[in-house]
């Protein structure tokens, strides 16, 4: 009877982590795939155009763009008073967007909470932009450069705007960040473990015919359309 006990607890202990471990291979089995399937496959980068970048710090796939370009201008979103010394507002804006405790708590692992990562994959309209300034970027290991139409670049920058939460005076409303040249800014968006912050970057292209995954929730996802 014993033994029938200790075998009935060890199936149930299985049980109960194994469910887990099942979900997690799931999802990322679903990432992968999902990241190796094209949406927009008859995309092929211009000739000319903007160059852009897309940039990962290893967990993070940021979107760089220029302040301005084509005709389109984000400085009345991301303004030179925002910053604190106003020497430091970029050429280019390199932009992220998630879950805002996450940013706001956690700026390397070590920072990382469990309540937040379990906000985070629950799901949560706490979400940031985090926007860094930059000046006249280069393609580095961790930084791809691609180019895209006018057109492509309107829609890009389209979608960045509509992700700006503005308040009531319709301005953007910027807080301080981990160092004076980046900011946190209000944003609208559901974060959760289906939309995570690579994802969004993989949307904003993807809804701008750029050819990339169907879904890209992990960095890697994002950054191998661009090797």
């Amino acid at each position: 009877m014993k033994l029938f006990r200790i075998n009935s607890l060890g199936s149930a202990v299985r049980a109960i982590l194994g469910w887990p471990l099942l979900i997690v291979g799931l999802y990322f089995l679903a990432a992968l795939i999902g990241s190796a399937i094209p949406a927009n496959p008859d995309w092929r980068e211009p000739e000319h155009g903007i160059t852009l970048f897309v940039e990962t710090n290893g967990v993070h796939v940021s979107l760089i763009v220029p302040m301005a370009a084509a005709g389109q201008d984000l400085s009345n979103l991301i303004r030179p008073e925002h910053l604190a010394d106003r020497d430091l507002y970029g050429t280019h804006a390199m932009i992220g967007w998630g879950h805002g405790r996450v940013y706001r708590n956690a700026r390397t692992w070590g920072d990382v909470k469990v309540g937040d990562v379990a906000s985070a994959i629950i799901g949560s309209d706490d979400t940031t932009l985090h926007i860094y300034h930059l000046v006249d970027p280069r393609p580095a290991p961790y930084r791809k450069p691609f180019r895209v139409s006018q057109q492509e670049y309107a829609k890009i920058i389209g979608a960045i705007r509509s992700t700006f939460r503005l308040a009531a005076d319709g301005q953007s409303r910027a807080y301080p960040a981990y160092a004076p040249d980046n900011l946190f800014y209000d944003s609208k968006g559901h974060y959760s473990a289906y939309t995570t912050c690579n994802e969004w970057t993989g949307a904003v292209l993807r809804k701008a015919g750029v050819r990339i995954g169907i879904w890209t929730p992990m960095p890697g996802g994002v950054m191998r359309w661009f090797d």
